[in-house]
């Protein structure tokens, strides 16, 4: 019995940790009329509705108008029974919910013994007559089934009726940069709202970015509020994106998966093939896992396995990603200089001629004198003589600092690999305390090391070496 209370606490502390993420959570409804075989309302009629994956019961009873009403249902197949003095059990099976659904299912009583019963198949096709709400719904099976182009679940927010978008091709595997232009019915796209489990996904200092891109195979389902939807998500004007994640149920399940991308199963650009350059680095790697079920004990807790359930998700994302290839002008192949030779300077496009630098120095002027120059003039056949080219300037143009062109004789194209790295944690917790009181709540962590190319420091580092020749040199580098 101790150790029954305490297993129990433990669970009540992490719900209480668990708190600050709760909100509506899931929020659909199940609701209708008891009826018997004339049509009439019936009364006080005890239903029951039950979940067979984790053996969650709830209880209620229709009104005066034969009225029922279950809220704040959570996702899954559900079956629905019905009792009432005078009439034969009914139970109907095969009743699945979606978030944020309002589903209606009347029960049609027979007159007979109470301890008979009907049971009856639910219709999976239903039109939604509940709600004037414009809504697009994913199963979780269609989540993982759908080829997204990165497995980023913003793809999936851009499918269906009403949507304009200008997502990239490839939308990244962060959330903070990941791409999210979606319009809704034309409203603005920085004012969709993103919400996990009821717990609102959005970082509101960035103007529609939201802050953790939850893995596709945590999903059970996902959904879009379009329009005309209900004052329970008034949150935001845009769109409405509704994610749930999976939860534990009476037996244990799980998966281990690993998806790859790399360039070498992509054609090349036309101008780096032209260049006679490799593919840019395009390589993605996700491998990861699940596993979800009962909290249990055996013989100590838990051990009809209906109470506590769990969920925890892990996926890993390693993004290798060369930058846009870019071509710039650089120093002509020709005219990087060879410690002790001449250099015969290549004139560029401009015409622009190196001429011979005016001084007051005596042995620079020796210099001049013997190598046959005048200053302020430009240099005879563009040749600049060995002994008038710095060493050190020979090594640093050399060494890498001014790239050399691999374009044509005077371009340089590169591809700077820009690696991005996330670990992911998902864990959410169901717990069932009686009939009328369940608590669910989830924790999801993404823990995320990126690079950009190129660096702001880099430029400024650039820039100010730039103005510093100018300085020592006396004229524009």
């Amino acid at each position: 019995m101790l150790r029954s209370r305490l297993i129990l606490a433990s669970v009540v502390t992490l719900a209480l940790m668990l708190a600050p993420q709760l909100r509506g959570q899931e929020n659909a409804t199940i609701t209708g009329t008891v009826l018997d075989p004339s049509g009439a309302a019936v009364p006080n009629a005890a239903i029951t509705l039950t979940n067979p994956a984790t053996g969650q019961v709830r209880q209620t009873v229709s009104n005066n108008d034969g009225i029922y009403l279950f809220g704040n249902v959570g996702v899954g197949n559900f079956t629905l029974s019905a009792t009432a003095s005078g009439f034969v059990k009914y139970t109907r099976t095969g009743i699945f919910v979606n978030t944020a659904q309002t589903l209606k299912e009347d029960l049609n009583l027979t007159i007979g013994a109470t301890g008979q019963t009907v049971t009856v198949q639910a219709d999976a096709l239903q039109v939604q007559t509940e709600t004037n709400e414009l809504s697009n719904l994913i199963s979780g099976q269609q989540v993982t089934q759908l080829a997204t182009n990165g497995r980023n679940v913003t793809a999936l927010a851009a499918l269906g009726m009403g949507k304009s978008n200008n997502l990239p091709l490839f939308s990244g595997v962060n959330a903070l940069t990941s791409a999210n232009g979606i319009s809704f019915n034309g409203t603005r796209s920085t004012h969709n709202i993103y919400m996990l489990d009821g717990g609102e996904l959005n970082d509101r200092g960035c103007g529609g970015c939201f802050s953790s891109l939850p893995s596709m195979d945590a999903l059970a389902e996902f959904q879009t509020l379009d329009s005309n939807y209900g004052p329970d998500y008034g949150i935001g004007s845009g769109g409405t994106i509704l994610m749930v994640l999976k939860s534990g149920t009476h037996d244990f399940h799980g998966g281990v998966w690993y998806f790859n991308r790399n360039e070498d199963y992509d054609a090349n650009n036309y101008f780096v093939n032209f260049a006679g350059k490799p593919r840019p680095e395009f390589r993605l790697n996700e491998p990861g896992f699940n596993i979800g079920g009962p909290v249990w004990i055996p013989h100590v807790y838990n051990d009809a396995r209906n109470k506590t359930f769990f969920f925890v998700n892990e996926e890993w994302r390693r993004l290798i990603q060369g930058s846009s290839p870019s071509v710039v002008n650089t120093i002509a192949a020709a005219n990087f200089p060879v410690a002790g030779q001449p250099l015969v300077y290549q004139v560029p496009s401009n015409g622009k001629v190196p001429i011979v630098p005016v001084t007051t120095d005596p042995a620079k002027l020796a210099l001049y004198t013997q190598d046959g120059l005048t200053p302020g003039q430009p240099f005879p056949n563009n040749t600049i003589p060995a002994n008038l080219i710095d060493p050190n300037a020979v090594l640093q143009l050399n060494a890498g600092t001014f790239p050399q062109p691999n374009l044509g004789t005077n371009q340089y194209i590169s591809s700077i690999p820009q690696p991005t790295d996330v670990r992911e944690d998902v864990v959410r917790i169901d717990h069932n305390f009686n009939p009328k009181f369940q608590f669910s709540g989830h924790y999801l962590h993404d823990a995320v090391t990126q690079t950009y190319y190129p660096p702001l420091w880099a430029t400024v580092h650039i820039q100010l070496w730039a103005q510093r020749c100018s300085i020592r040199h006396g004229h524009p580098v």
